[in-house]
């Protein structure tokens, strides 16, 4: 099929736009920090900028369609951003002005289901009816096909994995406020918080880990660096970690019953030497049957592709909770 979509990435942190062919192909892609105040409709306004200079410069007349990966929570029937911990906008939208401005349907996914639609069409689990996308980034969370069905739940949040409970007796409070949280624990944005409660239980320690985490400094990739090198306290906190990725890994495992676990995200793609004794021992906290265990092949670009085949072969029930009576002209089943 002839044409192109456009694929979008609102992460916390950057916003990344790509031109796509309908086949899949990756043409162009630019990328900026996302907006984080202002015009309630910064982030649209900031994409319509990127993707109208995309297709000016790629000569690319019109898009079939618009496909969003962004973080959450969302209301995924109005395709709107709400009350996210992760932007001080809080709340936007997306879909509505994003299918205005492009006169074109826009659909919009939380960035792991569209990362593990990715996966699905294109990715680790494009050879099987069952897979798990699982992000260790700034947050943590998850994407989810079961039986060839992308899970999307009641307001398209069926998957906020990194909210799982995994420590009853945790005052950490993970962004959302909440305590004991698995994201609150163990992601990019929460390591130090982990690091420095840890540290107040130690003493003395010589050790350039320790010193920074009693200062509240010590950020997460200093602490791979300082484990690699060594450190008694680097050290004693990455083992902590191991096991709560673990532990939460095998949860999804057990809820999802996946065939492949394919993980994304900074903290997992920046650290494969960490994720690998990670990955060893998820075993311990299995019922079911373990599953094939990667790091995604899609690296960096997972969100962006998942949003693409979003747009290319949105699901049916996206279609239908979308309010979009007619199938979309690339829907179908693999």
């Amino acid at each position: 099929m002839g044409g192109y979509v456009l694929a979008v990435d609102v992460g916390a942190t950057n916003l990344r736009v790509g031109l796509v062919s309908t086949n899949g192909k990756l043409i162009d892609v630019m990328r900026v920090p996302t907006p984080k105040g202002g015009d309630p409709n910064a982030v649209a306004l900031r994409v319509i900028d990127l993707g109208r200079k995309l297709m000016a410069r790629n000569n690319v007349a019109k898009v079939e369609a618009v496909g969003v990966g962004s973080i959450g929570p969302l209301n995924i029937r109005e395709g709107i951003v709400v009350g996210t911990p992760n932007n001080p906008l809080r709340n936007f939208k997306l879909k509505e002005p994003l299918s205005n401005a492009f006169n074109a349907p826009a659909y919009v996914v939380n960035d792991c289901v569209a990362a593990v639609w990715g996966e699905y069409w294109a990715g680790a689990g494009k050879d099987v009816e069952n897979v798990v996308y699982v992000t260790i980034s700034s947050g943590i969370g998850a994407g989810a096909v079961v039986d060839g069905h992308l899970l999307l739940g009641k307001d398209g949040n069926a998957h906020e994995v990194g909210h799982i409970v995994l420590d009853l007796r945790s005052d950490i409070r993970c962004g959302c406020g909440a305590k004991g949280h698995w994201e609150g624990l163990a992601s990019g944005n929460n390591i130090p918080r982990f690091a420095s409660v840890l540290a107040s239980g130690w003493r003395g320690l010589k050790s350039e880990a320790y010193i920074l985490a009693t200062q509240g400094k010590l950020r997460a990739a200093t602490l791979f660096e300082l484990w690699r090198k060594g450190d008694v306290f680097a050290t004693a906190v990455i083992k902590e970690l191991e096991v709560i990725n673990a532990a939460g890994i095998a949860s999804v495992i057990n809820v999802y019953d996946p065939e492949v676990v394919s993980v994304g995200g900074s903290v997992a793609l920046r650290n494969p030497d960490f994720m690998s004794l990670v990955f060893g021992r998820v075993k311990e906290f299995l019922i079911n049957r373990e599953p094939e265990l990667t790091l995604t092949p899609l690296g960096d670009d997972a969100v962006l592709v998942g949003a693409a085949w979003i747009a290319i072969k949105p699901p049916e029930h996206l279609l239908r909770i979308q309010s979009l009576d007619k199938v979309h002209k690339f829907a179908s089943k693999r």
